[in-house]
């Protein structure tokens, strides 16, 4: 027996895009805000919004294929339904620094900027 996932339509899809990708941007402002040496000891939460938000950068019908059936994507629902602006990217964050293995290097910090770099 499998758990029917909700279905939602373009428009609450579009919304949701939105949400995740101003919550992002938010971010960003607060980095600017705060200056290098807080951007610095935050870019292992940056490079995971970056990872996160990726999947929501596509053209509507990629980020509905691909996420439709993701149900911690799918919770973005629920931050719009309950307080408005998106907590998806703090909530993933928080659930992938709590992986027993998280503790990326500096060198895998750079990598990883560096492979974005050149998808870019």
């Amino acid at each position: 027996m499998t758990n029917k996932l909700p279905r939602y339509n373009n428009e609450q899809w579009e919304h949701a895009k939105d949400a995740v990708l101003q919550e992002y941007e938010d971010y960003k402002q607060t980095l600017r805000q705060q200056g290098v040496d807080y951007t610095i000891k935050n870019a292992r939460k940056l490079l995971i919004y970056q990872d996160l938000v990726a999947e929501w950068q596509h053209k509507l019908g990629t980020v509905i294929s691909d996420l439709e059936d993701n149900v911690f994507a799918l919770t973005i629902f629920d931050d719009l339904k309950k307080r408005k602006p998106s907590s998806l990217l703090a909530r993933g964050y928080t659930h992938i620094s709590n992986w027993p293995d998280f503790n990326p290097t500096a060198l895998a910090l750079w990598l990883e900027l560096e492979e974005d770099e050149a998808m870019a």
